[in-house]
């Protein structure tokens, strides 16, 4: 089929995306036209239907999940959806440069002799993220096979069919888009740190907090303590390239949402401000890349954003 340029740039500004993230008890969609957000919605179930993003009734979840794409009147053909990370290890593997037709079977080999999981039963995903003449960079998560099982009877229950799936950390570092920083997610059920140095996730530390009932301060307390943890370890076993004070501190997550109207006027809010007495790194808000309403809350939408991203690009 021939297209003209005027009508290729066309089809590409107004090209439908649609993002499903399943965090905790909670689906969050937000769906774009080209680089523009144009609707987002959330949908809670009960926690034995799903929880820490894990589906355990797949035909329940599959008729909310049709509810949902209904209210935001969602294209289906562009479906990116999101992964949770609980119960699951992440690696940063170094490999030699070797031909793209060995590389799967090389990292499920290597996988294999790093991983303390029974490879039958995980779901080994992985992801090139630097690339030179004799080295490569992997990404490599593995993911319980029936976190991911679950996922894929959900959606084709909803008729669905996604074109690509992918992991929440790697979302959340495609949403930041700094080659060097620090990264914190806090969910109602989960906290996440995340370290990337040189645009690597080299630490991804994912936590859940099983109790929904620990109150906000409760929560940042717990956060607090886990980023000092995971920052201190990687400048232990880091001394030569430590994390420069000034490494800018991202805020995801629905608990570091701007509620108030002033709050969204000064980037600024109670939680973060706390938590910005409890480090030294500089906080920062999360600033898509792609056009968005202001009233757009991209604390609680960032692994969406970073769905988004990985196929707008």
């Amino acid at each position: 089929m021939n297209i003209k340029p005027r009508e290729f740039t066309k089809e590409l500004f107004n090209k439908k995306t649609t993002t499903l993230n399943f965090e905790g008890n909670t689906i969050r969609c937000l769906t774009l036209s080209g680089r523009k957000v144009t609707a987002w919605e959330n949908a809670s179930l009960p926690q034995d239907q799903m929880s820490q993003g894990v589906i355990h009734l797949p035909e329940e979840v599959s008729k909310k999940v049709t509810s949902l794409l209904g209210k935001t009147k969602a294209a289906t053909r562009n479906l990116i959806t999101g992964i949770t990370d609980q119960r699951s290890i992440h690696r940063l593997l170094s490999l030699p440069a070797i031909d793209e037709n060995l590389l799967d079977e090389t990292v499920q080999r290597k996988a294999k002799q790093e991983f303390a999981l029974p490879i039958d039963e995980v779901d080994i995903s992985w992801q090139i993220v630097k690339r030179t003449q004799e080295k490569l960079k992997v990404y490599v998560l593995a993911i319980p096979k029936e976190i991911t099982d679950s996922q894929v009877e959900t959606l084709a229950k909803a008729n669905l069919k996604p074109k690509v799936m992918d992991t929440k950390p790697l979302a959340l570092i495609r949403a930041v888009n700094q080659a060097n920083s620090l990264i914190v997610n806090l969910e109602e059920y989960s906290m996440a740190v995340i370290i990337v140095v040189d645009g690597l996730p080299v630490i991804v530390r994912t936590v859940p907090l099983e109790s929904g009932d620990l109150t906000a301060e409760a929560k940042l307390d717990l956060l607090s303590q886990e980023l000092a943890r995971t920052t201190k370890f990687y400048n232990e076993s880091n001394k030569e390239n430590r994390l420069p004070e000034n490494t800018p501190l991202y805020t995801t997550g629905t608990m570091f949402n701007f509620l108030r109207l002033a709050d969204r006027l000064t980037n600024s809010s109670p939680l973060r401000d706390r938590l910005q007495e409890r480090t030294p790194y500089p906080l920062q808000v999360l600033k898509p890349n792609l056009e968005t309403p202001k009233i757009l809350p991209p604390a609680e939408y960032a692994v969406n954003i970073g769905l988004a991203l990985k196929v707008l690009r």
